[in-house]
């Protein structure tokens, strides 16, 4: 007997929402334990109850979905799956960077979305064919972080305060320092300041 996996989906399209209930209704080993129109109500819902893997639409109403990404990737490591129905590549593409498992078209066959949940939860990266072409040759940038080290840097280049940043990800201030000297020794600045300029000339924000 195979494991069970609760999922669940992030994404403001009732059809979307209905069609994705339809096709884990389909698979034994997946139970769909909530569908969430906003994204600023997925903290506390992961939080909550035990989700397995995230399904969730880049373009939220409310929430910029990168934002959402960064939360639960960076806070408890959760398995995401990228579904996306713009041409976002730019988007797509730093999902990737931020820890998302894998990235799905809304244009790509439904049986994407079970291969794409598989391969994550197997601990393996997949982009459908569709959205690989549509990425080009995804560049590994120079510096590898971690996916906490990601969301840290994500909220630092939002300008935000360690106090904000350990508040938003769940930990202490202390691990906020200890992960804002690793960046910069990974990244190799002297100064604080200097971790986001540094990012971005990596392409890694």
């Amino acid at each position: 007997m195979s494991a069970h996996h609760n999922i669940l989906i992030v994404d403001d399209h009732p059809i979307t929402q209905s069609g994705l209930r339809l096709l884990f209704a389909g698979h034994e080993r997946f139970t769909v334990v909530g569908a969430l129109d906003r994204g600023a109500t997925v903290g506390a819902f992961v939080q909550s109850q035990p989700v397995d893997l995230v399904i969730l639409d880049l373009n939220m109403p409310d929430v910029r979905g990168i934002n959402i990404l960064a939360e639960i990737v960076g806070s408890r490591d959760m398995t995401v799956i990228i579904l996306t129905g713009e041409s976002q590549y730019g988007e797509v593409d730093y999902a990737l960077k931020l820890g998302a498992r894998a990235v799905v078209s809304k244009a790509d066959p439904p049986e994407e979305v079970i291969a794409a949940c598989e391969a994550a939860l197997a601990g393996d990266i997949y982009i459908s064919p569709h959205m690989r072409d549509a990425l080009g040759k995804h560049r590994q940038p120079p510096v590898t972080l971690s996916s906490r080290q990601m969301a840290i840097l994500h909220y630092l280049a939002q300008g935000e305060s360690n106090k904000e940043i350990a508040y938003r990800l769940s930990i202490a201030q202390p691990t906020v320092s200890f992960h804002i000297a690793e960046l910069r020794r990974k990244l190799d600045v002297s100064h604080n300041r200097k971790i986001v300029e540094r990012a971005h000339e990596l392409n890694l924000l």
